[in-house]
């Protein structure tokens, strides 16, 4: 499906690559740009494809995994509108370092590499917004590592609890309350860990009085206190 030429404009622009571009230069990437939907659960690439295209999610949410020859899988990242998802092989030439994944219902914007390496040459300021995102990539690849090496389980944990309590939660006479929307298969392929001990300091930090579960539903009474039991592990 290619972009009608009455909402190109204002579909790349939405892109942080391309909003500073003027009307002439969005139209010459338009040119090229083609639409795909994807549903639910589907896979736009796998690890180790060769990679030909820039893809960029226009709507919806993506899960990066890298997997392990055991079967075991580590979210990289959720990429959602606006975020590319293959700028390092666009420019390498190599093939995808992980598997993306629809989260929901996505729509990507998809660009020759060819085209998309022309346009980076011929206006540096858009090389130098692939810069800044890959430069954000490596630092938040590089947080990930250090809390894979160093961080246990439950402080993983522990601090992805504070993360949806300080970003989602709502305040309640009880304390910040949230919806815990993964489920324990999801959160251990997120913390880098297996379903069975999230679910056992799931429960051990309930049983403890840090959060109260509720299906779904979690309640933290004080996300400093929470943050200070991290400090002492």
């Amino acid at each position: 499906m290619r972009l009608t030429s009455s909402g190109l404009a204002a579909t790349l622009r939405r892109v942080p690559l391309f909003n500073d571009l003027s009307e002439a230069e969005l139209a010459i990437i338009g040119e090229r740009v083609t639409v795909r939907r994807y549903d639910a659960g589907m896979v736009i690439f796998t690890e180790g494809d060769r990679c030909q295209e820039l893809l960029i999610v226009q709507e919806g949410s993506v899960k990066m995994l890298k997997t392990a020859p055991t079967g075991r899988q580590q979210l990289i990242s959720i990429e959602r509108a606006g975020n590319p998802l293959s700028e390092v092989p666009v420019f390498d030439g190599g093939s995808y370092p992980a598997t993306a994944q629809t989260m929901d219902s996505v729509t990507l914007l998809r660009l020759d590499a060819d085209h998309f390496q022309r346009i980076c040459r011929q206006h540096p300021e858009v090389a130098l917004k692939v810069i800044k995102v890959l430069g954000h990539r490596l630092r938040r690849l590089g947080k990930l590592v250090e809390d894979l090496s160093f961080a246990t389980v439950r402080d993983r944990l522990i601090a992805h609890l504070i993360r949806l309590a300080e970003e989602t939660g709502q305040s309640t006479p009880q304390g910040i309350e949230f919806e815990l929307i993964e489920n324990n298969e999801e959160l251990a392929t997120r913390l880098g860990t297996v379903r069975e001990l999230i679910s056992r300091n799931l429960g051990r930090l309930h049983g403890e009085g840090w959060i109260e579960m509720r299906r779904r539903s979690v309640t933290v009474a004080d996300v400093t206190v929470l943050k200070k039991e991290i400090a002492r592990s």
